[in-house]
């Protein structure tokens, strides 16, 4: 589980068209609105510093009151900048203010018309001012102002978006199975009434109260961050949360690039939402493909509502987060089985039934998805649903994780990938723990924010035609000391037409002492998209090699390589 720092809900909005991560993009055909009639709820406007850009921009925050009066608020952070496409033709002025209105804390983040202000470069900018709203080991200037934020509840819009929050998609009473109930009740009476005064233990369901005596909410709810009055319809990207208070902001901002953005809710044990965490914390076992699927299903069903293209969603989930991804990345899941039964618990504590006290909901829509990153969790000993026509996944593991995961989950799970051949990236991530992919890999030499970023771009934002781009090579540029004998490598994303390598000229490796091109083969695998060189003859000790990818290397739809890629090492003495 990844402990983030628990902050209020800020609403950021972001202006500009930071849909685009093209500098090349089309400019936002909406006019400039004039924002004055906001100025009666404008509480602080200040200088922003962004360390990306070496550049202040102006920040003003918004709250229809002098103060929250010490209730905490949801938050949006509105991202304006003229340089990008504008999907979302609604005005600046009517959003803002229908936010203000709803007592939302408004930021507004003005870029201007600044071409380089553009996703994932500016992603880092944008989550230390989400920093200093919330107060995260620094000040909080939202605080500063008597505006109280709502703890991890802060929506990044770029202008023309909107959020549509607390959806609900799924409600354990109604489409729990049989069983599900009993074992809330179990863990509340054995993990929650001996450690709350004055409880009383539960004698059925019904009789399990919140912190306020109220009886227990069994919604799963998702957050979807949408253009509003949209020019086309947008991939998706789902994030599969691991709070229970879904964290809304996760250093991943692919709405700035044209994506709609889903906070999906994980299908937490409800002792966990109403009280703390505990040993028996999730109900994935049971019941986590149907609550998933389902998931999937509203966001096909309400597709025209959000402006949503359902041929191109991705998913993202880590530690208990996981289990979404694994599970709904099988395209044929729907006919599959839950991995646990209540039935098979020990004597004592039931013999439940199968089936739902009512029928799953938003039955008769999809609930496929098309590309996944995965971080060892929930997953870790769900292998057996990995299949040869699996979505391409990256598969990540910090190296110091726990040992459970490093050297029994994630080498396992990697095998049945690999055994599969499915479309994979195996990103075991050096220096990292339990983890999101943030930092630069040296042991890879990757940035590996932007190789997530890049992979999801090419799987799922297939309209733009983006160039094919190398995600990973070995040995890595720079190396030094490497084997002669050492591996070969280079991984694609998206698919790459194969002949372009294995019959043409796509890739080239040459020994920079005498410009002589090694000869040997080209290797297939990982679904298409990693090529491996086996030279004819062991390279020469103490030399400069030079792997050249060159625009001869297309991928299935055709579209070339953008740029040449050059990667040097030098073998060992």
């Amino acid at each position: 589980m990844i402990n983030l720092p628990r902050f209020p809900v800020v609403l950021v909005i972001l202006s500009g068209a930071l849909a685009s991560c093209s500098l090349g993009a089309s400019t936002s055909s909406a006019p400039s609105e004039d924002l004055t009639a906001l100025k009666p709820y404008l509480r602080k406007s200040l200088p922003w510093n962004c360390p990306t850009l070496k550049k202040a921009f102006p920040v003003n925050i918004y709250y229809v009151e002098q103060t929250t009066g010490g209730e905490a608020k949801e938050v949006i952070l509105y991202v304006k900048n003229r340089a990008w496409e504008r999907i979302g033709k609604e005005g600046d002025l009517s959003i803002l203010k229908d936010y203000i209105d709803k007592k939302f804390i408004v930021v507004t983040l003005d870029f201007g018309n600044t071409p380089e202000a553009v996703s994932p470069s500016i992603d880092w900018d944008i989550h230390l001012l989400y920093r200093a709203m919330f107060g995260y080991k620094t000040p909080s200037i939202l605080r500063a102002i008597k505006l109280e934020p709502k703890p991890v509840r802060l929506f990044v819009l770029p202008e023309g978006y909107r959020v549509a929050t607390d959806l609900t998609f799924w409600e354990i009473d109604k489409h729990g199975v049989h069983g599900t109930l009993e074992y809330i009740m179990k863990s509340y009476n054995e993990a929650i009434v001996p450690k709350v005064p004055g409880m009383k233990p539960a004698k059925k369901p019904s009789d399990m109260v919140d912190r306020k005596g109220k009886p227990f909410d069994y919604r799963i709810k998702m957050d979807i961050v949408y253009p509003s009055q949209a020019t086309k319809k947008c991939p998706v990207f789902v994030y599969s949360e691991t709070q229970a208070s879904r964290n809304t902001h996760h250093r991943y901002l692919f709405q700035l690039r044209g994506y709609v953005y889903v906070v999906m809710g994980h299908c937490f044990n409800p002792c966990v939402t109403h009280y703390r965490h505990i040993g028996s914390f999730t109900l994935d076992h049971w019941n986590g493909l149907a609550c998933y699927s389902a998931a999937m299903r509203y966001i096909y069903k309400n597709a025209d509502r959000y402006s949503i293209n359902t041929n191109h969603i991705g998913m993202m989930g880590v530690s208990k987060g996981q289990y979404a991804v694994t599970r709904l990345s099988a395209p044929n899941h729907a006919s599959g089985e839950e991995s646990k039964k209540y039935s098979e618990f020990p004597a004592g504590f039931g013999n439940y039934p199968d089936g739902t006290p009512e029928p799953q909901p938003w039955q008769g829509y999809p609930s496929r998805i098309h590309a996944g990153w995965q971080g060892m969790g929930m997953g870790l000993w769900e292998k057996e649903y990995i299949t040869r026509d699996y979505a391409p996944t990256i598969l990540a593991c910090g190296e110091n994780d726990r040992d459970v995961i490093t050297k029994d989950g994630n080498p396992g799970f990697l095998k049945a990938l690999e055994a599969l051949d499915v479309n994979h990236v195996n990103l075991f991530m050096e220096g990292l723990g339990h983890s999101l992919s943030f930092g630069y890999d040296k042991r890879l030499g990757v940035d590996r924010y932007q190789l997530v970023n890049d992979f999801f771009d090419r799987y799922l934002k297939v309209e733009d035609k983006l160039p094919p781009v190398v995600l990973i090579a070995t040995p890595r540029d720079g190396a030094e000391g490497v084997s002669p004998s050492a591996k070969i490598w280079v991984q694609f994303a998206p698919v790459i037409d194969e002949k372009t390598i294995l019959a043409g000229e796509g890739i080239k490796v040459v020994n920079l002492a005498d410009s002589q091109e090694v000869k040997g083969s080209w290797k297939v695998s990982h679904g298409g998209t990693k090529f491996s060189f086996v030279p004819d003859q062991p390279l020469a000790k103490d030399r400069q090699y030079e792997v050249s990818v060159t625009k001869g290397v297309r991928d299935k739809a055709g579209t070339p390589l953008e740029a040449v890629r050059k990667i040097r090492f030098k073998t060992a003495e």
